[in-house]
């Protein structure tokens, strides 16, 4: 949360993922590798953030830090090199 705002270049992978990669440098905390259409998760060997679009069983392991409130549908329509941005929305 302290690193927030961050931004980067969108890359897919695949049909299910949607990622950027960041120069956040953390571990792995409760690893996993199954991921749910919604979830946001952390994928430290890149320091990449990752948003499913899919259901989907990865080949890597990565921290889930949260979901999406809202349809996540809009992440479908976005391309190689896309900008992506991460805040925290304060009220």
């Amino acid at each position: 949360m302290r690193s927030l705002p961050l931004e980067g270049n969108s890359h897919l992978l695949g049909k299910h993922i949607v990622y950027f990669e960041t120069s956040v440098d953390s571990g792995i905390e409760r690893a996993r590798s199954e991921f749910k259409k919604g979830d946001i998760a952390f994928l430290p060997s890149t320091g990449s953030f990752c948003f499913f679009v899919g259901d989907i069983e990865s080949s890597k392991s990565m921290t889930l830090i949260g979901k999406f409130e809202d349809n996540n549908d809009e992440l479908k329509n976005v391309k190689p090199g896309d900008v992506l941005r991460l805040y925290e929305e304060t009220t």
